[in-house]
């Protein structure tokens, strides 16, 4: 009498689960990393309309501050300071917006 061959051998199997396994770690790496992508840009995002915003605010009377924005932006900070311009009757406001280790930084010239 001979051998069915109706079914798999264990090495069969555990050929098949090891790819199978291995697929899943691939995947679930390449989602992981495309998450940590996905919260840098939504950061940056953030970090740049913030920084919009405060540079319209001090459009008008620029002047060196620092702070935190308000909730729910309690977790990014701002600080403005004045610099020498590339002209004499210029000066350039520098705005930097941080959150962790990510920053944005807008600039804006005004007339002495």
């Amino acid at each position: 009498m001979g051998r069915s061959k109706g079914g798999f051998t264990l090495l069969e199997v555990l050929i098949a689960l090891a790819i199978v396994g291995g697929l899943l770690v691939s995947i679930i790496e390449l989602v992981n990393h495309n998450i940590s992508v996905i919260d840098r840009y939504e950061t940056l995002s953030t970090e740049m309309m913030l920084a919009k915003e405060k540079l319209t605010d001090l459009k008008n009377a620029p002047v060196e501050t620092s702070g935190v924005f308000n909730a729910p932006y309690s977790d990014y900070q701002y600080q403005s300071r004045i610099e020498d311009g590339p002209l004499p009757q210029l000066n350039v406001l520098v705005l930097d917006v941080k959150r962790g280790r990510d920053s944005t930084q807008l600039k804006m010239f005004f007339r002495k």
